[in-house]
């Protein structure tokens, strides 16, 4: 730390719950209270959902988490994913939810923030998010055609404006290898390659969105989300690193994210811009009983360009365990 400074410091918390699909949520009082615990100041959530029936019951999860873990913050649900839009009998959800008098189900990621979301041209005036498609594909009933989202934002801290964008990668059946029940792999020869090759152009497209207002213009952004691709895969490697000029905050450890894989695939990156930005993250290790993902947690220290610290050193991004 730098004691002539005062920086902004914001907690963050990426976490894929698994809630849209998985139980319709069985595990949910769970995943509030590692929220609850952790207590962030922007959270980013992937996989989560609402549905309402035919009578007007409603539930929303996104809501749920505003008012039993993070009552002071603002919240976004950005659908990707509903019933009425994308119906397709392979779906068994949908199945289930036309039979029990579902008027609809939508599943996407939401962003809370304990500060107000801006315009994205003018941090002054009061905004609301954007949810941009990033692939659309035909929807036929599983993932491999899962429509993939980012959502697009702006939040202001004190006279600081900060981008902040919320995603989840694609991630194909059969890509990866893991024992099914008979006690065979599930892998698919070749799915790896177009997985990632996916992957890739997507976080091409997330870089084509930020290029014009945010990167050129040295505009400091923070991306979080379940990427489905480990570090040193090509869309975060090549692309959101090395072409983008992103910097991915590394974990205090390895501690994997996804229950079936060794590394971590939920990220939080950051494009310092003109700033100074320090840092310590580690995976919350939950042993993955609220859901199939452990969330990823940052603490940043944001410096401004014309601190003590940004004269004395470069803007950009450094570690500091604690």
């Amino acid at each position: 730390m730098h004691m002539n400074d005062k920086p902004t410091h914001i907690k963050l918390m990426s976490y894929n719950i698994g809630g849209g699909r998985k139980n319709l949520g069985s595990k949910f009082d769970d995943i509030v209270h590692v929220i609850k615990e952790n207590a962030p100041d922007i959270l980013a959530i992937q996989e989560t959902a609402e549905w309402e029936d035919l009578s007007g019951n409603r539930e929303s999860q996104p809501q749920r988490i505003a008012s039993e873990a993070l009552s002071t913050h603002q919240r976004y649900f950005g659908p990707t994913l509903s019933m009425r839009a994308d119906f397709h009998p392979r779906k068994a959800l949908f199945i289930h939810g036309v039979f029990n008098d579902w008027k609809d189900w939508a599943q996407g990621n939401a962003l809370f923030s304990l500060w107000p979301f801006v315009r994205l041209g003018d941090i002054n005036k009061s905004g609301q998010p954007e949810n941009i498609p990033l692939y659309r594909p035909i929807y036929s009933g599983n993932r491999d055609t899962d429509p993939r989202y980012v959502i697009l934002s702006r939040i202001k801290i004190s006279s600081l404006g900060i981008f902040v964008l919320v995603t989840h990668l694609t991630t194909l059946v059969g890509e990866r290898k893991t024992i099914s029940s008979d006690g065979g792999t599930n892998e698919i020869p070749g799915k790896d390659m177009e997985a990632q090759g996916i992957r890739e152009e997507q976080s091409k497209l997330l870089l084509g969105l930020m290029n014009e207002f945010i990167i050129k213009r040295n505009e400091p952004a923070i991306l979080m989300g379940d990427l489905n691709a480990t570090a040193s895969e090509p869309c975060i490697a090549d692309v959101l690193e090395a072409k983008g000029g992103l910097f991915r905050l590394l974990p205090k450890d390895n501690t994997p994210t996804h229950l079936k894989l060794s590394e971590p695939v939920d990220h939080i990156l950051v494009f310092p811009g003109r700033k100074r930005i320090e840092y310590n993250c580690s995976v919350i290790n939950d042993q993955f009983r609220a859901s199939d993902h452990n969330p990823v947690v940052a603490e940043i220290d944001i410096y401004d360009e014309d601190s003590d610290t940004c004269k004395q050193h470069s803007p950009g991004v450094v570690r500091v365990d604690t």
